[in-house]
């Protein structure tokens, strides 16, 4: 996979950009494979033909911050797995060189926010055990996931819970070198 890093510690993975936090005060998240959720992210983006170069921002970190987020933006007062915050503004940033191909780190219309994901890894960890899968692939898939509800998708009505969860699988599988069902 082609990848870049930027002083800031972003990342080029493939054709966008994805920077990925890890709370350290979580020391569960301190061991995550960062560059999974990366290509798992690049993955989805390809997959869905997302024009590059857009910016993805992740936050990975434990069920207290994950409850916060979800109370203070949704309402609800609990933890969860997976929010993703999309960018309404379609706001664009000209200082990220362009991800098709400009070494020099000149622009070329700049790199536009799809927005943020937070992650729990707690969550992740339960679910993982209760799905009897890998924390890898929960993880992928709640990137994934997240990613999804950054494009648009959603999962409100049984078709549309269809249609997006069919798209995970399928990346899923790709990101694993599984055939897809």
């Amino acid at each position: 996979m082609d990848e870049s890093r930027f002083e800031d510690g972003s990342v080029r993975a493939g054709r966008h950009v994805i920077e990925v936090e890890v709370d350290q005060a979580v020391p569960e998240a301190l061991t995550v494979d960062v560059g999974l959720v990366e290509s798992a992210i690049e993955c989805i983006l390809e997959r869905e033909q997302v024009v590059p170069p857009v910016s993805v921002n992740v936050v990975l970190t434990g069920d207290e911050r994950l409850r916060v987020l979800n109370r203070r933006f949704a309402g609800e007062d609990y933890s969860t797995d997976v929010l993703a915050f999309p960018a309404d503004d379609g706001e664009v940033f000209p200082t990220i060189p362009d991800a098709v191909g400009a070494d020099d780190g000149q622009t070329s219309g700049g790199t536009r926010l799809l927005g943020d994901i937070a992650l729990s890894v707690h969550h992740i960890a339960r679910q993982a055990e209760e799905h009897k899968v890998t924390f890898c692939r929960e993880l992928a898939m709640l990137a994934i996931h997240g990613t999804l509800h950054l494009l648009g998708y959603d999962h409100a009505t049984p078709e549309e819970e269809r249609v997006m969860f069919g798209k995970t699988d399928d990346a899923l599988a790709e990101q694993f070198g599984e055939s897809a069902t």
